[in-house]
């Protein structure tokens, strides 16, 4: 006897990632576009209701302590029935794995965290964090890009555009910004 295949579009991860028209060269989706999709049902599965804490855990607590520290997993505190909303309402221990050496400084900032870590929820989610050393991998690192000089017309371009700026760090934030997309680029002048 042989297996019969599922019909298609029955596959849950196919549901997850939507019949959204295909984007890009060949007709193919970027894959960035439905990491969120993809990862969203094992995230689940470890108490995360969304993928962003984990995705996005550089940006909340910093690239130094998301080099040293991960998020594992959410327990949310079960409610059993008849008991007092203020129990209930309690918030969920984040589980998080921790570089070996790393565990005293993690747990002295302990606050700071649960303060991030809810500051990005919005609400009160987090009430405690629990540690586990782990071996941590080091994120992949972005090769910084050269930037090759500017021409004097892009100088002069810059410095025109930000003449008008009268607080002199705003202006040059500007102008380093200005500085990087334009030596970012092909040299016009070739």
């Amino acid at each position: 006897m042989t297996a019969k295949r599922p019909a298609a579009g029955t596959d849950s991860t196919a549901a997850a990632l939507g019949s959204g028209p295909r984007r890009g060269k060949g007709g193919f989706r970027r894959a960035g576009e439905d990491v969120a999709a993809i990862l969203s049902p094992t995230f689940r599965k470890r108490g995360f209701a969304q993928t962003d804490i984990v995705l996005r855990w550089p940006e909340i607590v910093g690239a130094a302590l998301a080099d040293q520290c991960r998020p594992e997993r959410l327990n949310w505190p079960r409610v059993v029935e008849g008991q007092e909303r203020a129990a209930a309402a309690e918030g969920a221990v984040l589980h998080l794995s921790v570089a070996p050496g790393w565990a005293t400084e993690i747990q002295h900032l302990e606050p700071l965290l649960i303060e991030r870590v809810n500051r990005f929820f919005g609400w009160r989610a987090v009430t405690g964090i629990r540690l586990r050393q782990v071996a941590i991998q080091p994120r992949p690192q972005k090769p910084s890009r050269d930037l090759r000089p500017l021409t004097e017309s892009e100088r002069a371009e810059l410095d025109r555009v930000t003449a008008d700026i009268t607080d002199p760090e705003t202006r040059k934030a500007l102008h380093r910004l200005g500085a990087a997309i334009f030596g970012a680029g092909e040299d016009t002048a070739k």
